[in-house]
């Protein structure tokens, strides 16, 4: 099998183009993320030319993904064809003699190794042998790529940027300072005093893991216990520690710069510290640029005839029952549920028993995926979700059509897990938003969006499940809450079927009501960060502005 697939012709529309290599990785919603930013920059740019790296599982994926972040965001379909032009997928093997690692087989890390190992290859390639391209003037890396600096460098000594596809806040949290009490100290401390790479891994899948009860700022999110990060404590995957090692390996010891997809218009406390220690202190620019928001009106763009007829037939079930939901239950009467597609309540399945049971109770129409439940899948689920079909309360599809759904006039919330590319859709829709994480950034984003005066969402805490009766969540340290505006009482989370149930009722049915005070006064407030999102892509905004610092230095040229 080769190494590098073939590759359409690249017919680059100009004299001098600059070459980009953007390796995509193996984790579709890291991936995803890099495309649509790939597209942003190439309409940025007009001498840009971009080489995207991946399997050839995701090129088939990202093909169409790819089309429709162009129709949304290209101008004109002049500047859509251009980039087409400028733009190809690539699509790497590992080599015939590849073996898999033992410690890593059958593990999500597989999958990693395997694009490092296939993409070692493709690099070497394209300096060695004639290209219709010239060679890279920049590599972007995933932040789960695995690479080894040394061996790139001696090919070509080009900047080697990591992509990090979230938040300011849990970029902090693993790679800012010291200082901070997260998880950077004990990840920069492994890596400076353990050379053995399995004992690494292991330290660091075990710093993941801690129910360390540090207490870690911030500024933007409120203050959190360290161990929230993996607030439904699923403990050490088995793949972690590789993962954790490559990612901050890579920001440490082998990167020059980092984008971060989101931007100091929300999290400006996390931007400064950022800036502080990686661009004044470490040497290493950080560009933050996030394009996820497009100033066009995304309620006629995904709603259009055109986005409707190339739906799926399950996906046009979906669009017609939020349809007839409007018609019978009125506009925001519609809940829908995603915990995207690496994360659902895997030890607690009985969650989603709950979940459903409450909503039929109260006959609050909703939606999900079925890749969302597909892993906790039982009999008792199936008969539920079939009960709720034929009461006419429940639609569902092995794929939602996410973007349409977020701006139907019939949606009232979205429930979600929490990771940053559902969180920037709940922003791009204007959508408030209720959370239930379950690790990594999801917590930080509940927390910047539910905590406060004025919060824009609500967080679940039971859903944290029996762990959390012992590692409460900072937020109760002092005991019960009050709900800032209905004046509830916020009871101390135990995580058992009684207290989600009665959380469930109070934000899916009564605070999360269609036409409730508390949905409109968050719904106006998402509308508020929506447009900041939007300012900041403006020429002169911060993301614009950070586009041309990134892709300047190389030669790009800009269009007016």
């Amino acid at each position: 099998m080769p190494t590098v697939a073939p590759t359409p012709h690249v017919n680059v529309p100009v004299d001098k183009p600059v070459h980009v290599v953007f390796l995509g990785g193996a984790l579709w919603g890291h991936a995803r993320s890099g495309v649509h930013l790939s597209v942003e920059l190439c309409i940025k740019s007009p001498n840009l030319a971009i080489s995207f790296v991946m399997s050839p599982e995701f090129v088939k994926k990202a093909r169409p993904q790819f089309e429709a972040i162009l129709f949304d965001q290209a101008p004109n379909a002049d500047v859509a064809q251009d980039v087409r032009r400028r733009f190809q997928f690539v699509s790497v093997y590992p080599p015939v003699n590849y073996e898999c690692q033992q410690r890593y087989a059958n593990t999500p890390g597989q999958a990693v190794e395997e694009a490092g190992v296939a993409f070692v290859a493709f690099w070497r390639k394209i300096h060695q042998e004639p290209q219709e391209l010239p060679p890279p003037s920049m590599l972007i890396v995933d932040l789960f790529a695995d690479y080894e600096r040394e061996q790139l460098k001696s090919v070509s000594d080009v900047p080697i940027v990591f992509f990090w596809s979230s938040s300011l806040s849990h970029f902090a949290f693993y790679y800012g300072s010291k200082e901070l009490n997260a998880l950077s100290g004990p990840f920069q401390e492994t890596l400076d005093t353990i050379t053995d790479i399995e004992e690494l891994e292991d330290a660091q899948a075990q710093a993941w893991s801690s129910s360390s009860k540090d207490v870690v700022k911030m500024g933007d999110v409120p203050p959190l216990y360290r161990h929230e990060h993996t607030c439904t404590q699923i403990g050490a995957l088995a793949e972690i520690g590789f993962l954790m090692r490559c990612a901050s390996s890579s920001a440490f010891k082998k990167c020059d710069a980092a984008i971060i997809t989101s931007g100091s218009w929300i999290e400006p406390e996390a931007r400064k510290h950022i800036r502080s220690y990686w661009d004044t202190i470490l040497q290493k620019p950080t560009y933050a640029v996030n394009v996820r928001v497009s100033p066009k009106d995304r309620a006629d763009l995904a709603l259009s005839t055109k986005r409707l007829q190339a739906l799926s037939p399950p996906e046009k079930e979906i669009i017609s029952f939020l349809d007839n939901a409007l018609a019978t239950y009125g506009p925001e009467s519609v809940l829908y549920l995603s915990f995207g597609t690496a994360f659902a309540p895997f030890t607690t399945p009985w969650q989603v028993d709950i979940f459903i049971d409450t909503l039929v109770e109260h006959r609050r129409p909703f939606i999900f995926s079925q890749a969302s439940v597909q892993p906790i899948m039982n009999p008792g689920l199936e008969a539920r979700i079939k009960k709720a079909q034929e009461a006419g309360l429940c639609g569902t599809a092995s794929w939602i059509p996410q973007e349409a759904v977020l701006h139907h006039k019939a949606l009232g919330a979205f429930v979600t897990h929490g990771g940053w590319n559902s969180f920037c859709e709940g922003i791009a829709a204007a959508t408030p938003m209720i959370f239930w994480p379950f690790a990594v950034d999801q917590p930080f984003n509940a927390a910047l969006f539910s905590e406060g005066e004025e919060p824009a969402g609500w967080q679940l805490y039971e859903t944290r499940g029996p762990a959390v009766a012992e590692l409460t969540p900072y937020v109760f340290r002092d005991g019960p809450r009050k709900c800032g505006v209905t004046g509830e009482t916020i009871p101390v989370p135990t995580g058992t079927p009684e207290a989600l149930r009665a959380e469930f009722e109070r934000v899916l049915i009564r605070q999360a009501a269609a036409g409730s005070e508390e949905l409109r006064k968050r719904r106006m407030r998402m509308e508020v960060m929506r447009q900041k999102f939007i300012d900041s892509t403006k020429a002169g905004g911060e993301t614009d502005q950070a586009m041309v610092d990134l892709l300047q230095p190389i030669g790009c040229t800009f269009a007016l």
